[in-house]
């Protein structure tokens, strides 16, 4: 009862029916900076001489400054209030690397809002602005360790605009996840058991020894088909087919590695697809119960690391 009572105490922003976040008046926190407090000394220290020596034109700076402060505490404020955000998706890396949240921002009618920051707990934050009557989109980084699903926390939107006295800030539930792959290990590209397909795959279908011609580009092909010399004389995105009677396939069986590590032998998984991606080969992908059956193309190529990224669960 108390820990529910102290949850809707936080003042967190979070995302409505619809997927986005409005940032409104009572979830904004505001402090003075370190530059703020200093500011704040030099007014009691001005108002005190002031006192001490009757001295009006000190009066009348102490008192310009102190307005010059107070509007700097509501335009501060203001510069978090109504902003929209709207969680996009996350980039898929392996461990170790970087991935990025991708957000949309809008704002409020026709007012901007300036030197925003963005940035998850202990992450680098990164800068932008959203335009007035506009949407701009941004990029979050995270640095990743391990694999599986990674759930950032919430999100720290601050500004210190327009003169750097005070930071205004808040929190935002984003909900956001990222499929990490495990870190990918130096691994032989035919980690496996290979085999030859036949006609399936051969003169009247899908090949990988002889050019048979062009086709439209169709989302998931490797783009080391692309035609880009056809692309740069302005004839479209084309790919290259190729024919054959036999394609060879390869088998990546977690079973069969002699790792006693599970984390290991995903590692060497990865490594090996990573290395046949570029290769015109099939491969397929046997991970416990599951089996994955020999293919190519960008969308099989997440499908297999995603499969290593979620198996079991994170370590």
């Amino acid at each position: 009862m108390a820990q529910a009572r102290l949850k809707q105490l936080v003042r967190i922003v979070r995302p409505s029916s619809q997927g986005e976040a409005v940032v409104d008046g009572r979830r904004i926190y505001i402090l003075p900076t370190r530059y703020g407090m200093v500011f704040g000394v030099l007014l009691v220290t001005l108002l005190i001489a002031s006192i001490n020596y009757a001295n009006n034109p000190a009066f009348i700076l102490t008192f310009l400054l102190t307005g010059i402060f107070v509007q700097a505490i509501f335009h501060t404020w203001r510069n978090l209030l109504h902003l929209h955000l709207r969680p996009l998706y996350a980039d898929r890396v392996f461990a170790g690397e970087t991935t990025f949240f991708h957000f949309r921002l809008r704002g409020a009618g026709d007012r901007a809002h300036y030197s925003l920051q963005f940035g998850f707990r202990e992450q680098a934050p990164v800068l932008a602005d959203c335009p007035a009557s506009g949407e701009t989109e941004i990029q979050v980084p995270f640095q990743t360790r391990h694999r599986g699903l990674l759930h950032p926390g919430r999100l720290i939107v601050e500004t210190r605009f327009p003169l750097g006295l005070l930071r205004a800030w808040c929190y935002v539930e984003t909900d956001m996840e990222a499929i990490i792959w495990p870190r990918f290990l130096d691994a032989p590209a035919e980690q496996g058991e290979a085999a030859n397909a036949g006609s399936a795959d051969g003169d009247r279908g899908r090949g990988t020894d002889d050019f048979t011609g062009y086709r439209g580009y169709h989302p998931g092909d490797s783009l080391a088909h692309v035609c880009w010399k056809a692309l740069a004389g302005e004839k479209g995105l084309l790919v290259k087919q190729f024919g054959g009677d036999r394609v060879k396939q390869i088998w990546l069986d977690f079973d069969a590695l002699d790792e006693t590590s599970a984390e290991i032998r995903l590692g060497r998984l990865a490594g090996a697809i990573r290395a046949l991606a570029s290769q015109p080969v099939h491969y397929g992908l046997r991970l416990g119960e599951r089996e994955i059956p020999p293919d190519k193309g960008e969308d099989h190529y997440r499908k297999c690391l995603d499969a290593l990224a979620l198996y079991g669960g994170s370590p």
